[in-house]
């Protein structure tokens, strides 16, 4: 029996997905098996994961830049800190800033920077980028306003002192759990990891929460809201400073990696609908800009902070 005709770009996103699922600490024997299976498939798959293995090594080996960007804080992972301690944690946390008691604080991440803090009760957040938290610990709740940005959470248990994350007016409820919550204006988008939670207000109906299961995300927005299962291995990439794009526009990833530099990525309108797929290092847009043009018909001219992305109509895209 022959094997199911498979675009190259369907296999270059399931590509992308087993590169990121492989490099993860909780990959498995079984992942490992899946994985050799899914190579069996289809040479399609064969031919997409060795490009994109390609792809990541050239990106980890890239140390010529046409401008000097200016310098990306060292990204520090949970599993490095955690394995290193508190003097890791002190050293990662340079350049945060923090600001208030350790009752009600104020931390706040720059471009390019995540950092892991220690909150008054026990509980772990680790900021994204261009992130902003507001504590306001009392007697009675543990709250936290998410003003902008993205954070992870590992909740410390307290059944006399509630857990709460408030973001743009949702309110986030929760037990002993894990959960990414991330807020980009009025839109707000939580990932339950592992525990429970409800979500109350913002965009949702009034008359009752919504109780999130572990590996369900939640999106609201102002036009409503959905619940879905996303792969958590390709969302909760950022936690490691990767992004793996699977099939979006070039200009919906230049939005998000822009988030992680002061060097923003512009694409012109005939570039700006091209799609693309893989897993790229976040912080460095210019080895980015080099990465695309191996992929997609694009020319790329790099200033001192922009890099702009032009279609190339002659030519045929690679792979």
């Amino acid at each position: 029996m022959s094997a199911a005709v498979k675009s190259p770009e369907e296999a270059q996103a399931e590509a992308a997905v087993w590169l990121a699922r492989l490099r993860a600490d909780t990959k498995t024997a079984a992942d490992e098996k899946a994985f050799r299976d899914w190579l069996a498939e289809n040479p399609a798959n064969v031919a997409a994961f060795e490009m994109l293995t390609d792809v990541w090594e050239t990106l980890g080996r890239a140390r010529r830049r046409p401008v000097e960007a200016p310098p990306v804080p060292k990204l520090v992972s949970r599993r490095q800190w955690m394995m290193a301690g508190g003097a890791a944690m002190a050293a990662a946390s340079v350049g945060l800033m923090i600001r208030g008691s350790a009752e009600a604080a104020v931390y706040e991440t720059g471009i390019g920077e995540q950092h892991h803090v220690v909150l008054a009760d026990g509980t772990q957040a680790f900021l994204d980028t261009s992130t902003r938290l507001r504590m306001a610990y009392d007697g009675g709740t543990r709250l936290v306003e998410l003003e902008c940005g993205r954070c992870n959470f590992d909740v410390v248990a307290n059944d006399k002192r509630p857990f709460v994350v408030d973001a743009a007016g949702a309110k986030i409820v929760a037990g002993r759990t894990t959960l990414d919550v991330a807020r980009d204006g009025e839109d707000v988008t939580v990932v339950l990891i592992r525990g429970s939670a409800s979500v109350t207000g913002g965009h949702l109906p009034a008359e009752k929460p919504c109780v999130l299961k572990p590996g369900e995300r939640l999106v609201m927005h102002r036009s409503g809201m959905h619940l879905d299962r996303p792969d958590l291995t390709r969302t909760l990439a950022w936690q490691t400073g990767q992004i793996v794009f699977e099939n979006v526009t070039l200009a919906e990833a230049a939005k998000e990696l822009n988030r992680y530099s002061v060097v923003k990525i512009d694409t012109d309108p005939a570039a700006a609908p091209l799609r693309i797929s893989g897993v790229f290092q976040v912080g460095d847009n210019v080895a980015f800009a080099q990465m695309v043009t191996k992929l997609l018909p694009v020319s790329v001219n790099v200033e001192s902070n922009r890099v702009q992305f032009t279609k190339v109509p002659s030519r045929e895209r690679k792979g």
